[in-house]
């Protein structure tokens, strides 16, 4: 009868179990992504001059400037991120520029077909979704079953050759 060793055999299946349970992009994820620096200048430097201009023209806010922002952005929806940006950031837009801005935003993004119910919405009591793993690359398994194999056939080598003869006493 053949005896085998239980602990190489116990080493060898626990390894092959980790290796398969590892995710494929592991260290990839490890990588932290480097920082970038923020711009915390003043608004204008960075905000194009239509935005400005668009302001400057209406000081008292109102519709007039909800009609100008809209057709702005509709016209180059690339500047919306602008636009957001300089309404926070600005320190002279009093409450009536910053309601028509949001306005003509809102208006902007209803005429290109933007719907902001069509995006999910994360809040801090909700939980977040499960991580998308992609599917198990084929050659994984493959070599933990070749792993696990080459173990059992090493532990099985070596036992035969090392029988040892029951001493009589």
């Amino acid at each position: 009868m053949l005896r085998l060793p239980k602990i190489p055999i116990s080493v060898v299946c626990s390894a092959a179990m980790l290796v398969a349970q590892i995710p494929p992009g592991f260290a990839q994820n490890a990588v932290s992504t480097p920082a970038q620096p923020a711009a915390f200048g003043p608004a204008q430097d960075v905000t194009p001059s239509a935005i400005v201009d668009a302001f400057k023209a209406f000081p008292k806010g109102g519709d007039q400037l909800s009609k100008r922002i809209e057709n702005i952005i509709v016209a180059d929806p690339k500047l919306a991120p602008d636009l957001a940006k300089y309404v926070q950031t600005a320190p002279d837009l009093n409450k009536e520029q910053k309601q028509a801005a949001v306005r003509g935003l809102a208006a902007a993004l209803n005429r290109l077909g933007i719907n902001a119910a069509e995006l999910p919405v994360y809040t801090k009591e909700g939980a977040l979704p499960p991580p998308v793993y992609g599917e198990v690359p084929p050659i994984l398994p493959i070599a933990a079953a070749l792993a696990a194999l080459a173990g059992i056939c090493a532990v099985a080598c070596v036992g035969e050759g090392n029988a040892a003869q029951p001493v009589s006493p």
